[in-house]
């Protein structure tokens, strides 16, 4: 399904505003060049398609590449390199939800240095999958200029639902519980409300 963000409708408006001036002077070639500039916004900048291929998983909450994975006894952390433009959707129905946001300084580049003294928000959550309970803690660390964050207020979120933008920087996603299995892997390419993170493994009894 395509999903049309809320913020880029002031975008849109401009566009069609812009349209309307062209038309009412009679310039329509440049009003059929502003229309085309319309949906070329709408389809490529301003929506995002999410095609959920295992809603009974934990999915990436954001486009980018896997950097690393620690697995941990019960927890598994993800630590995703955002791709520009990254919408942060709700990796699953979300509950409990609170988000603490830390100030600190700008840095250009990911380092231990940056991780401790840069820019930070942490949002943790409850969610239930396959039965089973499981805290989700979601950790995002910008760069270079602040585009970015956690939607604060929200005591739940749907599946899919957006919960915040990162423009540039990291992504840290751990889950906590038990039975888990990783299906993603270091260094692969994940997509926002579409590649699967984590499932339930099943035992047989």
């Amino acid at each position: 399904m395509r999903v049309i963000e809320s913020e880029s409708k002031q975008g849109a408006y401009i566009i069609i505003i812009i349209g309307l001036i062209t038309a009412y002077f009679g310039f329509y070639i440049l009003t059929g060049i502003v229309l085309l500039v319309l949906l070329a916004w709408l389809f490529f900048c301003s929506s995002k398609l999410i095609n959920p291929t295992m809603p009974d998983a934990i999915v990436s909450p954001i486009n980018g590449v896997i950097e690393h994975i620690t697995c941990n006894q019960d927890c598994v952390e993800f630590s995703i390199k955002a791709q520009m433009n990254g919408r942060i959707y709700s990796p699953s129905d979300l509950y409990n939800i609170s988000i603490k946001k830390h100030h600190g300084f700008y840095f250009l580049r990911t380092s231990e240095l940056s991780n401790q003294l840069g820019v930070r928000e942490f949002m943790s959550a409850e969610t239930t999958l396959d039965g089973e309970k499981l805290s989700i803690k979601i950790e995002v660390l910008p760069r270079m200029l602040r585009f970015c964050g956690l939607y604060d207020g929200k005591l739940e979120s749907l599946f899919l639902e957006k919960i915040g933008f990162l423009n540039v920087g990291l992504l840290r996603i751990s889950i906590k519980g038990q039975n888990l299995k990783v299906l993603a892997k270091e260094h692969e390419k994940v997509f926002g409300g579409s590649s699967s993170l984590v499932a339930i493994e099943k035992i047989s009894e």
